[in-house]
C-alpha cells in the first residue's frame, strides 16, 4: 500500500486508502482531484514530509531562510522600491500569504526582510491550509477528530507550550525597580481562562439585571450557515470547500444585516454573542440579546428574514438554520442559560460531559490523549479558535468595556472631587475581597451600565470615556506615534482627566545579564574590502553607484577562474574550470545522491553484476 507519497501525513493517506479502496475513487473525486493539487503544489510548505510525517517547525524555519534570502536578492538587483515591492508580494502569492503591510515603503521592506515576519506568517498559512485539508477529506468530525484534527491541536498544542516558556524566560521590571515574570504579569489579566470566564459572566449578569429592571425579554438565537460550508466528515455533496473562516465572514455579513434592519426599526438589541464550531469545524453564533417585551415579535421576524434569506429554500434550512429559545421567568436565567457555553469555550469548567448535536443526534465528546499531551474537548475549540483566527465572544450594545478596565487602574483618592458620573462608575467596577460579608464586595456591571446611561447609550453619548495621550513607539520594522490610555475622563468636563496607574516597564531575557561568554578578535584590522558607503538619506534597498556589480564579475569570470583548492578534480595537470567538469560532477551526483535513489540502484546493480 503506497500511501507515502499522497501529499499527506500517513494517518490521513491510509484513511483514504481504506475509503477509496471501499467505495471506488470515482465517489470521491472531489478527494482525489484535493490530493493532486497537494502533490502538484511545489510553491508552498507541504503538508507531510517524504516518510508520511506532519512537516513541522523546520520547514517553517527553511522556507523563512528561503524567502529572505529572495527579498534580498531582490533589494541587490532591483532599483526601485515599487519594483521591489511588487517581487517580494509575488513571493507571499506564491506562499499562500498577503504581501507585508505597513505605512511606508521603508516599513513594509522590513517586514520582508525579517525571518521572524515570514516565520509568523508561514505557520499560520500552514496550520490552516493543513487544517482546511484534514476538513476537506472528511478528517475533521465527529466521528473522527471533532472541532480540529489532532495532528492542528498537537501543533497549536506546542505553538501555545512555547509561548508560555517563552513568557516565562522575559522578566519585566518597571519604573520602581518591581521585577515579575511576563508570564506572571499576563496571568492577571485576562490571558487567565479564569478570569476571562469571570469577567463574561459578570457582563452577562449585568445585563440581564439591567433588562429586568427595564422588564425587557431575553431572546437567545442559534444561527447556522448554509449547507454548502458544511462538510459533514466528506459526505455532504453540497459542500463548496469553504473553510470555518468563510463561514465566519458569511454570519458577520448576516449579523450587519440584521443589526441595520433592526436599528431602521428602532430596536436597540444588547448582549452577546458566542461563535462556537460544528464537529466538522463550521461555526456558528449563539446571540443573547435582550429588547423591549413590545418589539420582540418584531425582532424575531427580522432574524429569520436575514437568517434565512441566503438559500433558505435549501431541505432542512427552516428547521435547523435558526432557532429562538425565549428565556421566561421561572424556567431560569439567562446568565446561567448561556453559563454553559461559556465555560465550555473556554475549559469546560462545570459543564461536565460536553456534548454536541449533529446531524440529529447528540454525542458526548471525550477527552483523548496523544503521546503524553491530553487534548479535552474545550481544548478542542480553544486551538480551532486560535488556529482560524475567529473571535469567540463579543459584547453587542452597552457601554464599552475599555473604560470598564481602565476605571479599575484609577485609585479612589484621585477622584475625590470628580464628577458623579465617574464616581459611580468607578465604584461599580471595584471588587474588594474580604471574610467579612459587610465588607466584601463584587464588581457591578449593571450599576456600571447604568453610570453611562443605560445599556443602550450611543457611544457618542457615554457619560465616561477614555482618555489618551499620543507616544511615541519604537517598534520592530518603525517608529509610530500612537494613542495609549492614560485614564478618564467625564464627557461634560473633557479638560478633567483622571489618570490610572501605568507603569513603564522594560523586557529582558533572564540570562541575558551575564552567562554569555565570547573572546575579542586579535587584530581590529579589517583585510575584507570596504563596501562603498549609501548616500546620505538613501533608502535602505540601494546600492551605491560606485558598489561592484558581483553578478557582472561573476559572469565575465566564468570559465577563467583558477582553482586553489582540489584543481581538476585530483588532477593536477588540470588547473582551470570546465563545463566538462561540472557535466561530470553532476552525472555523479546523480548516480549516489539520495535524491536520485533509482539511478544509485542500477549503479549498483551493475557493480556487482561486473564483479
Amino acid at each position: 500500500m503506497r500511501t507515502l507519497n499522497w501529499g499527506i501525513p500517513t494517518r490521513m493517506a491510509r484513511a483514504m486508502y481504506a475509503l477509496f479502496a471501499r467505495d471506488g475513487q470515482e465517489a470521491h473525486q472531489g478527494k482525489v482531484d484535493l490530493i493532486d493539487r497537494l502533490l502538484c503544489d511545489d510553491e508552498r510548505i507541504p503538508l507531510a514530509t517524504d516518510t508520511g510525517a506532519p512537516t513541522g517547525e523546520p520547514a517553517i524555519w527553511h522556507a523563512a531562510e528561503v524567502s529572505v534570502r529572495q527579498c534580498w536578492a531582490f533589494c541587490h538587483d532591483l532599483g526601485t522600491a515599487d519594483a521591489i515591492l511588487a517581487a517580494v508580494a509575488g513571493v507571499c502569492a506564491r506562499r499562500g500569504i498577503a504581501a507585508p503591510r505597513g505605512d511606508t515603503d521603508e516599513e513594509k521592506l522590513a517586514r520582508a526582510l525579517d525571518k521572524a515576519w515570514w516565520r509568523r506568517h508561514l505557520r499560520t498559512e500552514f496550520k490552516r491550509r493543513f487544517e482546511h485539508t484534514a476538513i476537506q477529506l472528511g478528517l475533521t468530525y465527529v466521528k473522527t477528530d471533532p472541532y480540529v484534527s489532532r495532528e492542528t491541536a498537537l501543533m497549536q498544542e506546542r505553538q501555545n507550550r512555547a509561548n508560555a516558556e517563552l513568557l516565562e524566560n522575559r522578566i519585566a521590571t518597571n519604573e520602581h525597580g518591581q521585577s515579575y515574570s511576563v508570564a506572571d504579569l499576563a496571568d492577571k489579566g485576562t490571558a487567565n481562562k479564569a478570569n476571562r470566564r469571570n469577567e463574561l459572566m459578570t457582563r452577562i449578569r449585568g445585563f440581564e439585571e439591567v433588562a429586568d429592571t427595564l422588564r425587557h425579554v431575553g431572546l437567545f438565537w442559534t444561527i447556522t450557515c448554509p449547507s454548502r460550508f458544511h462538510s459533514v466528515g466528506g459526505t455532504n455533496a453540497k459542500y463548496d470547500g469553504s473553510n470555518p473562516r468563510d463561514a465566519q465572514a458569511y454570519l458577520v455579513a448576516v449579523w450587519a444585516l440584521i443589526r441595520a434592519a433592526l436599528h431602521r426599526q428602532g430596536i436597540r438589541p444588547y448582549g452577546f454573542r458566542i461563535a462556537e464550531p460544528h464537529s466538522d469545524g463550521c461555526p456558528h453564533w449563539h446571540l443573547l440579546l435582550f429588547v423591549e417585551r413590545d418589539r420582540s415579535a418584531d425582532a424575531e421576524e427580522t432574524v429569520k428574514h436575514y437568517a434565512l434569506l441566503d438559500e433558505g429554500q435549501e431541505a432542512g434550512a427552516q428547521k435547523n438554520r435558526v432557532k429562538l429559545v425565549r428565556i421566561e421567568a421561572g424556567k431560569g436565567t439567562a446568565a446561567g442559560y448561556i453559563a454553559k457555553y461559556v465555560s465550555k469555550n473556554i475549559d469546560g469548567t462545570g459543564v461536565g460531559d460536553h456534548k454536541t448535536f449533529e446531524s440529529g443526534q447528540t454525542y458526548i465528546v471525550a477527552p483523548d490523549t496523544f503521546g503524553q499531551v491530553e487534548i479535552t474537548p474545550s481544548a478542542r475549540v480553544t486551538y480551532w479558535s486560535q488556529a482560524w483566527g475567529i473571535r469567540q465572544f463579543q459584547q453587542i450594545g452597552g457601554a464599552p468595556i475599555g473604560v470598564w478596565r481602565e476605571l479599575r487602574r484609577i485609585k479612589a483618592e484621585t477622584l475625590q472631587n470628580a464628577p458623579e458620573a465617574v464616581r459611580e462608575a468607578h465604584a461599580a467596577v471595584q471588587k474588594i475581597e474580604s471574610t467579612d460579608p459587610a465588607v466584601a464586595k463584587q464588581a457591578d456591571f449593571a450599576a456600571y451600565l447604568w453610570a453611562q446611561g443605560g445599556p443602550t447609550v450611543p457611544r457618542r453619548r457615554l457619560a465616561v470615556r477614555v482618555a489618551a495621550r499620543e507616544v511615541e513607539i519604537n517598534g520592530r520594522y518603525s517608529q509610530k506615534v500612537c494613542k495609549k490610555p492614560v485614564g478618564v475622563y467625564a464627557a461634560a468636563f473633557p479638560n478633567e482627566v483622571y489618570e490610572g496607574v501605568h507603569y513603564r516597564w522594560t523586557v529582558e531575557g533572564k540570562n541575558e545579564s551575564g552567562n554569555v561568554r565570547f573572546t575579542l578578535p586579535r587584530t581590529g584590522v579589517n583585510n575584507c574590502t570596504p563596501w562603498p558607503e549609501r548616500p546620505t538619506g538613501a533608502p535602505a534597498w540601494t546600492r551605491p553607484d560606485n558598489a561592484p556589480d558581483l553578478h557582472k564579475k561573476a559572469r565575465a569570470t566564468r570559465g577563467k577562474v583558477d582553482r586553489v583548492e582540489n584543481a581538476g578534480y585530483g588532477n593536477p595537470d588540470s588547473q582551470t574550470w570546465s563545463r566538462a567538469d561540472d557535466a561530470r560532477a553532476a552525472i555523479l551526483f546523480r548516480k549516489h545522491s539520495p535524491r536520485h535513489a533509482e539511478s544509485h540502484l542500477n549503479t549498483l546493480k551493475r557493480k556487482y553484476n561486473d564483479e
